[in-house]
């Protein structure tokens, strides 16, 4: 009997001791927005570095009220631990309590990478699910001032790819439908993969065109294709105008509204094929609706095809905002595959694990 009670303690103590170190490894989900960027900083520093850090994090496009990539604001040092995008701003010489305890943080090796001329140093997951923190630690804040401004990109890009990360497991943490995209695959020559939310709502291999729908907040996102060799004919007007033909035909006389907002185009490099992006808004004046849209338009040389890969959305009350979204189709869209990309096979390997 007395044996048998010493085990069970000796048994209830690990379990305790289990529940003690999982409990403490657990990390919390964060507060605050997505795109929400919270700075711990003196004062003086971050009077220094604010128009900087707006410059990078709050480009505005409208949808059509203009909205913010990001939005940053210095926070409370507190309890900034507990958001999910977060900014630590120092100099190696500075005194006050702030910049002296994210200076106390660095390992050695990281105040040798400093006073060395580095500045960006990131983190993912430190104290919460999804969370990104990035010091920005200079030996003085001229230094610091200086390199911020040099590093836009870079730093943008930390935050910015972060947040496509995240919102790519979002979209896919559900089963998606594996069915669908070898369908695409077998049948039109290319795939997407699909969210389990997004329905197949029109396909006609005889017009090449294929649409997804989402309901709340109603999203579209389709592609079409026409057979080419020739891709200098994609220009802004030609683009423009192609639109234009797929929204009279599948989208109920939807066009392009050109007067209230010009087209943004943009060449950018998009799956490895030069591309020609466009930004703006649509319109349809019959059911006196209307949003933002973006479109992708390339050539792909080894299929002979120029594809249009198209999303839009409509909801004029939504209070998240529409960027939201859209970034989030076009995550969608960066799963773009051809035939000679991947297979039914390996899509059905996929669907298996």
């Amino acid at each position: 009997m007395k044996k048998l009670l010493v085990s069970i303690l000796f048994i209830a103590s690990l379990l305790a001791i289990l529940v003690l170190v999982l409990s403490c490894s657990r990390k919390s989900f964060p507060l605050g927005e997505d795109n929400a960027i919270k700075v711990a900083a003196d004062s003086t520093i971050w009077k220094e570095l604010e128009p900087a850090l707006r410059q990078i994090f709050e480009k505005e496009e409208e949808t059509p009220q203009p909205e913010k990539v990001f939005k940053i604001a210095r926070g409370d040092v507190d309890n900034i631990k507990r958001f999910k995008n977060i900014i630590f701003l120092s100099t190696l010489d500075a005194q006050d309590p702030i910049s002296s305890s994210i200076n106390s943080s660095l390992t050695d090796e990281s105040r040798r990478r400093v006073e060395a001329g580095s500045i960006i140093f990131v983190k993912k997951e430190e104290w919460a699910k999804n969370q990104i923190i990035m010091f920005l630690v200079a030996n003085d804040l001229p230094s610091l001032v200086a390199k911020v401004n040099e590093l836009q990109s870079d730093i943008f890009f930390q935050f910015d790819d972060h947040w496509n990360k995240v919102h790519h497991g979002i979209l896919y943490k559900s089963r998606e439908q594996f069915n669908v995209e070898e369908h695409l695959l077998k049948t039109y020559g290319w795939t997407i993969r699909v969210p389990l939310d997004y329905k197949l709502a029109t396909q006609s291999a005889k017009d090449r065109f294929v649409q997804f729908h989402r309901p709340v907040p109603l999203r579209w996102l389709s592609v079409f294709w026409i057979e080419a060799t020739d891709p200098t004919i994609i220009t802004k007007e030609w683009c423009i105008a192609k639109r234009n033909e797929i929204g009279k035909r599948f989208f109920e006389n939807e066009l392009v509204e050109e007067h209230f907002k010009p087209v943004i185009t943009e060449e950018i490099v998009f799956l490895n094929r030069p591309t020609l992006k466009l930004k703006g808004l649509w319109k349809n004046d019959e059911k006196v609706a209307g949003g933002p849209f973006r479109t992708y338009c390339f050539f792909d040389e080894p299929t002979a095809r120029i594809y249009f890969i198209d999303m839009h959305i409509f909801s004029p009350n939504l209070k998240k905002g529409k960027l939201h979204y859209l970034r989030q189709m076009e995550i969608i869209a960066n799963t773009f595959k051809t035939n000679l990309e991947i297979s039914p096979e390996q899509i059905r390997e996929k669907s298996a694990k």
